[in-house]
């Protein structure tokens, strides 16, 4: 088990992850919804993951994102006892959040923060476009966690911001360019849609194990700080 032990500070961190998602479903996809442009809706999903990872990154490291924890695992951030942990909380924050905003919509809003594959775009191109996106969204976080960028853990929200927003303006029109299985999985669970789902869990977990093995095993230098042994 390691450090692994259910306590207070496992249940804060818990707590943080879920309602970290569920505050970034309900802000992303509500911004989502009425934005008419798709500068303002990748803005709006940017903007989402730094308020959530602003307000929770001291308790939880914020991943808000079951691949994340999948990085975090694999570069040695955390324990797999812990990720499952924030597997759950993750899921059941994002279907939380995705319920808030969708019980605020008017009824004849159509289909709501779904990640749909585009006309005319095969769904093998969405699977490269997912992996290749968000191989660069989990470089980033690997990048973050390394002993060697410490500094930048200051300015952890409004990176990965950015980040998310370019990489969410560049992939939008193929696929909605989800980066995140939680996202995707709420909106398609209580809409009961899941047209070319796969496509997504197959492109983001191929990404979610590659990057972080190169990561550890060619780039990283030393092994990180676990998060259950920061003080």
């Amino acid at each position: 088990m390691g450090n692994f032990k259910f306590d207070l500070d496992l249940c804060k961190k818990l707590l943080a992850e879920f309602t970290g998602t569920a505050m970034l479903m309900t802000l992303g996809c509500t911004i989502a919804q009425f934005s008419s442009s798709a500068s303002a809706i990748s803005l709006g999903w940017g903007f989402s993951y730094a308020t959530a990872m602003h307000t929770f990154a001291f308790l939880s490291g914020a991943h808000l994102n079951p691949w994340v924890s999948v990085c975090a695992t694999i570069v040695g951030v955390m324990e797999w006892q812990l990720m499952l942990c924030y597997f759950c909380c993750q899921f059941i924050g994002a279907i939380a959040g995705f319920g808030l905003a969708y019980a605020a919509f008017p009824e004849n809003s159509g289909d709501i923060c779904l990640t749909l594959v585009a006309s005319g775009v095969d769904e093998w191109k969405v699977i490269f476009i997912e992996l290749f996106l968000s191989g660069f969204l989990f470089f980033a976080f690997c990048a973050i966690w390394d002993k060697r960028s410490n500094a930048a853990y200051d300015s952890l929200s409004l990176r990965i911001g950015f980040i998310f927003a370019g990489l969410t303006f560049a992939g939008q029109a193929y696929c909605g360019c989800s980066l995140n299985f939680a996202r995707t999985l709420a909106p398609a669970i209580i809409q009961l849609k899941f047209d070319g789902i796969w496509t997504y869990l197959v492109g983001q977990l191929v990404a979610a194990v590659i990057v972080p093995v190169l990561w550890r095993f060619v780039i990283q230098a030393e092994e990180p700080d676990k998060m259950l042994e920061e003080k």
